[in-house]
């Protein structure tokens, strides 16, 4: 009887073992191969917001892994045109790709001063990631409206600023002038000018900001409202009901900065000796 037993017993073993093999081999769950098959990445790009693309738009496309970015597996740059989606295909070497490192698809849309970059990551190869990915783009602002931005915000930040002020005659006009700083430093001029009576006495008034010692903005009232980038380039130029300064006038205007931010910053100097 025992012997029976123990036969009946190894026999259900040996067909337990039958049994997952087979569910292996046929009806069970494949694990995930550690790296997708395939040479070759496709994908679509699109935006998030609906804005119009121009002429000699620019679309780079990069496969890196996260760790290491700045050495991208395979790359290439396309030149696109009219509305999204952007179709693209991206050819690599399977054998720089390692199964444990997670890979993106890095895609930047360039559009004249405006860039695109991805909303979140699009995960391709490892990881049960497979070799074809959608990547979302968003705006980013660009370098003037970044300037404008921080015009706004230093205008609601002057209150907290150090202040000074000061007036001088000119020839047909009387000046008066406030100016405001921080950390030593003049960041917002404002000069408001009164022409003399035999000039017609016409009032004008122009706000001035600095960053690190250069203008960055200067806003007549009424009048043209010019921004600098951090290497003195011209970010904008605008006047009202369309057109721009010309050339020597934003000189100009870039020159009278110059001399506000001079008088502004003796005055601050000065009142820090006393």
């Amino acid at each position: 009887m025992r012997n029976l037993w123990i036969a009946a017993l190894t026999a259900l073993v040996f067909l337990g073992g039958c049994n997952s093999a087979d569910q292996g081999a046929n009806g069970g769950k494949q694990a995930t191969p550690a790296i997708a098959p395939g040479t070759t990445i496709t994908g679509t790009v699109t935006l998030r917001d609906q804005i119009a693309i121009g002429a000699g738009a620019k679309l780079d496309v990069r496969l890196v892994d996260v760790a290491q970015p700045e050495l991208p597996l395979a790359e290439k740059s396309i030149d696109v045109t009219g509305a999204p989606p952007y179709q693209f295909s991206l050819d690599f070497d399977p054998a720089k790709v390692t199964a444990n490192r997670t890979y993106v698809i890095n895609a930047v849309l360039t559009d004249g001063a405006r860039r695109f970059l991805p909303a979140l990551n699009s995960p391709v190869l490892t990881h049960g990631s497979g070799i074809t990915t959608q990547v979302v783009l968003v705006a980013e602002p660009t370098p003037a409206e970044k300037t404008k931005e921080e015009f706004t915000r230093l205008q609601t930040q002057i209150g907290g600023m150090k202040k000074v002020e000061g007036t001088y005659t000119t020839d047909n006009a009387s000046i008066g002038w406030d100016a405001f700083g921080e950390k030593g430093a003049i960041r917002f001029v404002r000069i408001n000018t009164v022409m003399d009576e035999d000039k017609g006495g016409a009032r004008s008034s122009v706000h001035y900001a600095f960053k690190d010692g250069k203008p960055m903005v200067a806003k007549q009232k009424g009048g043209a409202f010019v921004g600098w980038g951090d290497d003195g380039k011209v970010l904008w130029n605008e006047k009202p009901g369309g057109g721009e300064l010309g050339d020597a006038e934003v000189k100009a205007l870039h020159d009278d900065a110059m001399k506000a931010l001079q008088m502004a910053q003796d005055k601050l100097d000065a009142s820090k000796k006393k």
